[in-house]
């Protein structure tokens, strides 16, 4: 009796270290780019990605000392539309999920200059929770789809703004276009994330904070949400669309929102989800 209460408390303490929280991320140090595992104050260099079953090589370096990255190489970034309960005003919203893509070259780093195009003069910001895809699946059910996802992030949605658009073309701005609102979203370093990856954490009920700050350090928009007003689990959004496209390690998905909120040259964004950190970049014309 007493071997099978030990081995029953035994299952219970393995089955809670292989579910404990972990924290990743990707950053340049000595002239090179490693991925690594946070713990405390140090990160641990792997010799892989963390979803590759990269191992602990090296020495801890201080955290303090390395330059953050984005902490994946997405081949793709999907974003959302319409996710948020919010935005239906009471309607019914969807069955399934709507989607847009951005080039992995939106992909940006914590601390980057985002630079505005020459097309527009301004852009719009979303602060949104982006889940980071771990294995390769297509046609994936949610239990299949949930097994995919390996942790989320902090995520910055950029986007020209259209009446900016139409303006810096001398153009009328008097009908409704579908394809400006996307094509203004596939910008250089469009979509910052980071700085950490947070894997086996519950993404209900965390707060999404977005603080906007002029040249002058006065801030312009500070307002918050909740992801609990997602209209979407984030192993149905992810199940949707590997039955749209392969998705593959290191991809990101934009969980969507229902505000954005415009910035200008001198502009400073600081995103955060609750627990997952703070993403921090500069607008620049």
């Amino acid at each position: 009796m007493n071997n099978k209460i030990y081995s029953f408390f035994l299952l219970i303490i393995l089955t809670c270290n292989m579910m404990a929280q972990e924290v990743f991320c990707r950053f340049k140090h000595d002239n090179q780019f490693m991925y690594g595992k946070v713990s405390g104050r140090y990160v641990l260099p792997l010799s892989k990605a963390p979803w590759n079953d990269g191992k602990v090589t090296g020495t801890p370096i201080l955290l303090s000392t390395v330059e953050l990255v984005h902490p994946s190489e997405p081949r793709v970034i999907l974003g959302l539309g319409g996710s948020y309960r919010n935005s239906w005003k009471g309607k019914e919203p969807y069955k399934s999920v709507r989607w847009f893509l951005k080039p992995a070259s939106a992909s940006a780093s914590p601390g980057d200059t985002i630079y505005i195009p020459e097309a527009v003069d301004v852009l719009k910001v979303e602060a949104e929770l982006g889940i980071i895809i771990g294995k390769t699946i297509k046609n994936a059910s949610e239990s299949e789809a949930k097994k995919a996802i390996f942790g989320y992030v902090v995520v910055n949605d950029i986007t020209g703004l259209t009446d900016s658009y139409h303006e810096k073309q001398g153009e009328p701005n008097d009908q409704r276009e579908p394809l400006l609102g996307p094509g203004l979203k596939l910008g250089d370093r469009f979509s910052p994330f980071g700085p950490f990856i947070y894997t086996n954490i519950d993404w209900k009920n965390r707060e999404r904070k977005i603080v906007i700050t002029d040249a002058l350090g006065k801030v312009k928009t500070e307002t918050s949400n909740n992801t609990s007003n997602l209209v979407y689990p984030p192993e149905k959004i992810v199940s949707d669309l590997s039955k749209v496209l392969t998705l593959s390690p290191g991809d990101v998905i934009m969980t969507g929102t229902d505000g954005s909120y415009e910035v200008i040259d001198g502009d400073t964004v600081c995103i955060s989800v609750e627990g997952l950190g703070t993403l921090t970049n500069t607008i620049k014309k």
